[in-house]
């Protein structure tokens, strides 16, 4: 993938300011710059943007983009597991006024207390950081596919305005991060299985198993709390992320082990 919206920097010193989950992985900061850009330039321009990250684990991608992109009004994270809630938290808190100058205090006494450079670095990092957004946040605790629970959370966080601009989620993985539940197939029923020579039959079991993956449900659920014209992202690990069967992404991207895909909410929906 061609970076188009995130200059190559070195971000390691924004790593250490940050908090993270022990077994909850993080998109790289490059990345999740560069994805924003890319979802920014199918939304107006220069419009005030609310982004809501609905595997929002520590926060770390939220506060990325407070920190790093402008324009950002509004945060809003949720999470089907309470227990990284605090973490994001404290992560999002860095964009309060005040809130950069505290986190270098703590880490000018971890490095006191342990004797460790490093501690010391990502404190003067901290003190140089400017965020580059003010925005309103929000955490709370929702599935992302109970959609009535999302709901009421989105309009305690937005209640003057109308939603998310943009979804952006690293899809579950690793070793703390699985899907909540996965869709079962009831007890003592046949598996839908075609022969291999049923042709259109065989076409359409595959595009009913394709709809029904976990992650396909988890952006449908999503799409459902959306205005149509919100662009949603979602990132995973493999070669592809999967959409329902017949949507058009906007964009597709790849970069390492991860890809990428963009796609208006609009054309998740069912309705």
């Amino acid at each position: 993938m061609q970076y188009r919206h995130a200059p190559a920097a070195n971000h390691a010193a924004l790593d250490a300011v940050l908090a993270s989950a022990p077994g909850r992985p993080t998109l790289p900061v490059r990345l999740t710059v560069e994805l924003a850009g890319r979802a920014r330039a199918h939304l107006p321009a220069d419009a005030p943007l609310t982004v809501w990250d609905p595997c929002c684990g520590a926060g770390v991608t939220l506060t990325v983009l407070g920190l790093l992109v402008p324009g950002i009004t509004r945060l809003v994270g949720t999470d089907a597991d309470p227990e990284p809630l605090d973490l994001a938290r404290r992560n999002l808190a860095l964009l309060d006024p005040g809130g950069l100058a505290a986190r270098a205090a703590d880490l000018d006494a971890l490095a006191a207390r342990h004797d460790k450079p490093s501690y010391a670095d990502a404190a003067t990092a901290a003190r140089t950081l400017v965020p580059a957004s003010t925005p309103a946040w929000s955490v709370a605790v929702a599935d992302a596919r109970d959609t009535a629970a999302v709901r009421g959370v989105l309009a305690e966080a937005s209640p003057d305005d109308a939603g998310p601009d943009l979804v952006l989620a690293d899809l579950p993985h690793g070793i703390r991060t699985t899907w909540a539940a996965a869709p079962t197939r009831p007890a003592g029923a046949a598996a839908d299985t075609p022969a291999p020579d049923a042709g259109p039959a065989r076409a359409a079991a595959a595009d009913q198993a394709q709809d029904q993956a976990p992650g396909v449900e988890f952006l449908r659920a999503v799409a459902t709390v959306l205005r149509p014209d919100a662009v949603v992202v979602a990132v995973g690990r493999g070669r592809t992320v999967a959409l329902p069967p017949g949507v058009r992404p906007l964009e597709r991207v790849r970069v390492g082990h991860r890809a990428a895909v963009l796609v208006r909410a609009g054309a998740l929906r069912d309705d």
